[in-house]
């Protein structure tokens, strides 16, 4: 509810602005015809079901915790077609009101946007980082990475990565230790376990 008001007011604001440019006037056009006719008036042949089961799993295979550059690039690919393939979407349901299957088609769109943002940024860094490994690049490298990365799309539709710097505040980035208080813990567990006989 309040995600669909905030949308309004910020439209609203925006298409009174004084200093909006003729070329976001356009752009909201386009949207809105895609929106209102283009979705709706073609015929598709593409089930939504079907490109969201690709999308999961591309992910699930591509870029889960273990990564490599070569699993990466093929998600790309995997991704960049599963987009293609998601312009020729079908939707059954011709209504203007309360089309849930139109917002469905909406919402793979975006979730596609995002899975390839997101396998992009992660080929561009080659390094392991936190709970992200890449088999290719285990070790961590914050001389090049020690970033966020910001994804944006060009108007040929391919994707540019760059990098904003990190601001450390508290504390100073370090190594990940696992498994140093485990064999106290252990310790500590059997000393006050029961004592079976």
């Amino acid at each position: 509810m309040f995600g669909a008001r905030a949308g309004r007011a910020a439209a609203e604001h925006a298409s009174h602005g004084r200093d909006v440019s003729a070329s976001v006037v356009a752009q909201a056009r386009d949207e809105r015809r895609r929106l209102e006719e283009d979705l709706l008036n073609r015929p598709g042949h593409e089930r939504i079901a079907d490109l969201r089961d690709g999308m999961h799993k591309t992910m699930e295979q591509s870029a889960g915790i273990y990564r490599s550059g070569q699993t990466l690039t093929e998600a790309v690919q995997q991704l960049q077609r599963l987009r293609e393939r998601a312009t020729d979407v079908a939707i059954a349901d011709r209504s203007r009101t309360f089309n849930t299957e139109r917002v469905v088609a909406l919402e793979l769109a975006f979730m596609l946007d995002i899975a390839e943002a997101i396998v992009v940024a992660a080929h561009a860094r080659e390094e392991s980082r936190g709970a992200h490994q890449r088999l290719d690049f285990p070790a961590r490298d914050d001389e090049r990475f020690l970033a966020h990365s910001l994804i944006s799309r060009r108007s040929d539709g391919t994707t540019r990565v760059e990098y904003l710097p990190v601001t450390i505040t508290r504390w100073p980035p370090g190594e990940r230790v696992y498994g140093e208080a485990v064999p106290h813990a252990r310790q500590d567990h059997a000393a006050n376990s029961p004592v079976s006989s």
